[in-house]
């Protein structure tokens, strides 16, 4: 990933998405208004942070992207596969629908999620100039999220999984991400033999690696270009927040991604 500053706030866009088609970015904690376990850019608005802070951040954050407030379209993160596809951002009186995937191919509508541990995966169709996002904890990740999000792509704009571009995000590494028995066993059974790839045991515990996990189901659903970022949210609270490290009391940083015009 390249890192780009502007001013006090830091984020980072992955190398292998062209620039000049769409624009992206995972943006970092550093910047903003919040304070305290919230510092700086938080953007959930349920962790207990002021809800003043966090329009702000949102405003600034925009203002720092490039594009309108108003072309924002975001969901109520809930740890499941449901895929949305909008054609048009979120009125602000709009209540959030449930869904951990959200794709659009109109230029007017900017996608935005929100993280702390859990990975976040970045799609762009070339061929189809469709962007996406996608919320994969391990809930999601061992329901095979990546896959549905990609046979949904297919499904929906004729997307051919070998020309898409994919990215995983920072989120916590498989060093730091200990899970219990029975997420091995739901593993298991989802991935049979495969899914004891994703564990690694140490000193008695359990360590869940999401970056492996969600790459093996890109693969397995024909996606040959994947960039990961190898950025730990756990080992980097300079710049990430991490619901894990920080025992639940943080704030949520923001990936967003949204098409430029398409000139044919």
């Amino acid at each position: 990933m390249i890192r780009h500053d502007a001013g006090p706030f830091r984020y980072y866009r992955f190398e292998s998405f062209p620039s000049g088609q769409l624009d992206h970015a995972v943006f970092t904690r550093l910047g903003g208004a919040s304070q305290g376990a919230y510092s700086a850019l938080n953007l959930g608005g349920t962790v207990g942070d002021r809800s003043e802070a966090v329009v702000q951040n949102h405003q600034l954050l925009f203002d720092v992207f490039g594009r309108p407030y108003e072309s924002r379209f975001d969901v109520w993160q809930v740890h499941g596969t449901t895929m949305i596809y909008s054609d048009k951002p979120r009125p602000r009186d709009q209540k959030h629908q449930p869904a951990d995937g959200i794709f659009t191919d109109n230029p007017d509508v900017t996608l935005i999620m929100r993280f702390a541990d859990c990975v976040p995966l970045v799609f762009y169709d070339p061929e189809k100039h469709v962007v996406g996002l996608v919320h994969a904890g391990w809930q999601g990740t061992v329901q095979r999220i990546a896959e549905i999000a990609v046979d949904y792509m297919r499904a929906r704009f004729g997307t051919e999984p070998a020309s898409l571009l994919a990215g995983i995000g920072p989120s916590i590494c498989g060093s730091c991400y200990q899970a219990g028995v029975e997420v091995l066993e739901r593993f298991k059974k989802s991935f049979g033999k495969d899914g004891t790839g994703f564990f690694e045991e140490r000193d008695g515990s359990l360590y869940l690696d999401l970056w492996r996990a969600n790459a093996y189901c890109l693969r397995a659903a024909g996606v040959k270009q994947i960039e990961q970022s190898g950025m730990c949210t756990a080992e980097h609270l300079d710049e990430w927040y991490s619901y894990r490290k920080e025992k639940g009391i943080t704030g949520r940083f923001a990936v967003v991604i949204g098409l430029r015009p398409y000139e044919q």
